[in-house]
């Protein structure tokens, strides 16, 4: 059963700046959207299919062209829309693997993408992320109400992979409650079945969100340590 890879982009990463959304931002000689490609397609994914925004999809088609594998789609008005409009374009079969990716994680680890989809076939799906390491408080009506048991509590990054027909179930049970989740991984909780399991991130993978994160992001790419100057 093939892994067939998604890459919701069609965002405008205005915390960001700039005249381009981000993920065509150019770090280290090319956009992030084509690295990411670059590192899914260097862990094995079959195909790839990106959801960018519907008024640059002659930007995008020619930032991707001559990458083997790869379609473009015009994406939604929401992150969830995009998934799923990419997932309508993907050649995936019912028993297929779907990986979910952000553009803007440009830097993740061949080996922690290929231990993420190792891990989903053994249950129904995976996540990559980290153990928290700092007490986390819950706060009601503007004061600090509670301190959370970090030990329970994990932060969720991508790739995220589920069988295409969980992630199918999962997108049309959402669609139908008009609900509107943060990541793939909370639609397919919300149906209370499949197993779901946390794989530990063994290297960076920041998300690019604001212009430093840009110097930690092309020091990665270039191989490199990031100085205390490029690391947020």
């Amino acid at each position: 059963m093939a892994v067939h890879a998604l890459i919701p982009a069609a965002g405008r990463g205005e915390r960001l700046g700039g005249s381009l959304p981000k993920q065509l931002r150019e770090v280290a000689g090319r956009p992030l959207l084509v690295w990411a490609v670059a590192r899914l397609q260097a862990a094995g994914v079959a195909s790839c299919v990106v959801a960018a925004p519907p008024d640059l999809l002659d930007v995008v088609g020619a930032a991707l062209a001559g990458t083997p594998g790869v379609s473009v789609v015009a994406g939604g008005e929401t992150r969830q829309e995009s998934v799923a409009r990419a997932l309508a374009a993907s050649p995936a079969l019912a028993d297929d693997w779907i990986l979910v990716h952000d553009a803007a994680r440009a830097a993740v680890h061949t080996q922690d993408v290929a231990a993420t989809i190792a891990a989903a076939r053994g249950a129904d799906g995976a996540v990559l992320g980290r153990p928290l390491t700092d007490t986390v408080k819950r706060l009601q009506d503007g004061l600090v109400a509670a301190t959370l048991d970090r030990a329970t509590l994990f932060r969720a990054e991508t790739p995220q992979v589920f069988r295409r027909r969980l992630l199918d179930l999962a997108l049309a049970r959402a669609a139908a409650a008009a609900f509107v989740g943060t990541d793939e991984s909370s639609l397919v909780e919300r149906l209370g079945e499949g197993r779901v399991v946390p794989v530990v991130a063994r290297f960076p993978n920041p998300k690019v969100t604001f212009a430093a994160d840009l110097r930690w992001v092309e020091a990665l790419l270039m191989g490199r340590p990031a100085t205390t100057e490029e690391t947020p």
